[in-house]
């Protein structure tokens, strides 16, 4: 009978030799999901799960949509639509409880729900009793009982009349204001209230909340608290959150999400390095030490002079600023000038230019050390081209340019976001009229742009980069592939994402680009 054949020298398994807290550490970097069926490798590997420091799982945004036209509301025995990640939850932590200790502490959790219930609140509850008890080292908490958009704006561009969660309500000034009182009810019903023995918790380092409410005790003592983010809590003062903001003494990222109560910030008593403010409308004045501000991150409207005092400002490396409602008027156009102006000094751009007008970069201010630029909305109009090529006349060293050309809504009639025959026919009469949707126009919507006047010095001399993300093919973006393509002379970098279409017609759009091309470089096409 024939031996078997000895395993080669070096087929021994290395990683199960390692101890189960380094194996933990490794599979805590994949999903959980993933890292729980590891425990089907071999006997070494079952109870390793239990190592993992990092739990987190959430829904998809809508997965919750249709609970309001089902029967789940109305049933005697209320079941949870959210069982699925209830299970995934509540599994991950009996595991850990299973070997009785021999685990290493908690150090992350992390859930999403597309819309939290108040017969689920009972296991939040169990999830936060556990891992606050048993966590020594640090924590890191990212809690979120709602998905969805933040701002309404966004979806009622010029209607500054609408109705978001909170907006309109602003703050009485105290912890406790009537309109508190007049939803106590409603707010124990349906919203979840944060347990208190959280805010006295002295390991926390990262505190992510949205869609719940603090109700913060009347001693708070987070002294290890480097990262608050705070996105639309319920019934929640504005002193209840600079209350909070003022007792983490090593804070260093913030971030506030439309928190419509509150009307003023203030954070001279220590240095961020982040600070994001989305759709915070009824804020009248944030005041920070912006000494070792690093990055800066803006969602609303055009914000006024007075709004942002940043004290000792040296300039922000990295600065991303978005707009909720299209910008027209002509008092906007200053302040946006000034807004620019203010954080000109910036190496990193990421600029939402969805709801500019074409008229705001005519007096763009130069950003001399900018090197890498992001440009973000949709690209469907000559005018928009003329506004990119005015914002690399003022980009000298400009480095890295990307071009993230989002859709409209009213172009694009496939509902599962794909370059269908509707695309296709699209673009071909495009090519064959190229008839404009909209008549009532500014001035640079009729200007086409040659190959001259998009010889910048930064194209020419400094771009090596250029990234194009979802790219359709129509007139106005093969225009503008085509004007950056073969003005940059030193490019060594392109990446070009198709959207989803026929290989006859993605092949057709990669090839015309490749004749555009005129430097060496390396072509990727997703």
């Amino acid at each position: 009978m024939a031996s078997s054949t000895p395993p080669a020298p070096g087929s021994r398994d290395r990683l199960s030799d390692l101890p189960d807290f380094l194996l933990g550490h490794v599979l805590s970097f994949l999903p959980n999901k993933e890292a729980g069926r590891a425990a089907g490798l071999s006997r070494r590997w079952r109870d390793i799960f239990c190592n993992v420091h990092t739990i987190s799982f959430a829904e998809s945004q809508g997965e919750r949509a249709d609970d309001w036209s089902s029967d789940c509301y109305e049933a005697e025995e209320k079941k949870s639509g959210s069982a699925v990640l209830l299970d995934d939850v509540c599994s991950a932590l009996l595991c850990r409880r299973r070997t009785a200790g021999q685990h290493v502490p908690l150090r992350s959790l992390r859930f999403a729900f597309d819309s939290c219930h108040h017969w689920d609140f009972v296991h939040v509850d169990q999830w936060l009793s556990y891992v606050l008890r048993h966590s020594n080292q640090e924590l890191h908490l990212d809690l979120g009982f709602q998905i969805g958009d933040i701002c309404r704006r966004k979806d009622n561009e010029g209607n500054h009349d609408h109705d978001g969660r909170e907006e309109g309500v602003v703050d009485s000034g105290t912890d406790n204001s009537d309109q508190e009182d007049e939803c106590d009810k409603m707010s124990r019903l349906w919203t979840y209230v944060l347990p208190r023995r959280l805010f006295t918790c002295t390991v926390i380092r990262t505190l992510c909340v949205a869609s719940c409410r603090l109700k913060l005790p009347a001693a708070v003592n987070l002294p290890l608290l480097e990262t608050l983010s705070i996105t639309a809590p319920h019934y929640d003062s504005g002193r209840s959150i600079q209350r909070l903001i003022s007792s983490c003494p090593r804070l260093i990222d913030l971030t506030l999400e439309a928190i419509y109560r509150l009307k003023r910030v203030s954070v001279l008593d220590k240095r961020l390095r982040r600070f994001a403010l989305r759709c915070c409308h009824n804020l009248k004045s944030v005041d920070i030490d912006a000494s070792e501000l690093r990055s800066l991150d803006y969602c609303g409207t055009v914000p006024a002079e007075s709004l942002l005092s940043l004290h000792g400002l040296r300039g922000v490396p990295s600065c991303t600023v978005d707009f909720c409602i299209a910008l027209s008027q002509e008092a906007e156009f200053t302040r946006f000038r000034g807004f620019m102006e203010k954080i000109s000094d910036a190496k990193y751009l990421h600029l939402h230019n969805r709801s500019l007008e074409s008229m705001f970069f005519l007096g763009f201010p130069s950003f001399s050390s900018l090197t890498r630029l992001v440009l973000q909305g949709p690209l469907d109009s000559c005018g928009i081209v003329v506004s990119v090529g005015r914002i690399l006349e003022q980009t000298p060293n400009l480095e890295i340019l990307s071009l993230c050309m989002e859709e409209r809504v009213k172009d694009t009639q496939d509902q599962y976001g794909t370059m269908g025959e509707e695309y296709e026919d699209d673009v071909v009469e495009k090519e064959k009229d190229g008839e404009s949707d909209d008549l009532f126009v500014a001035p640079d919507e009729f200007t086409v742009p040659d190959e001259a006047s998009f010889s910048m010095p930064c194209l020419r001399h400094r771009v090596n980069e250029i990234n194009m993300v979802h790219y359709v093919g129509d007139e106005t973006q093969r225009m503008m592939a085509r004007l950056l393509f073969r003005n940059a002379l030193v490019l060594e970098r392109m990446c070009v994402v198709l959207v989803k279409g026929t290989f006859e017609l993605q092949s057709k759009l990669k090839n015309e680009i490749d004749s555009w091309v005129v430097a060496d470089v390396e072509k990727i096409f997703l």
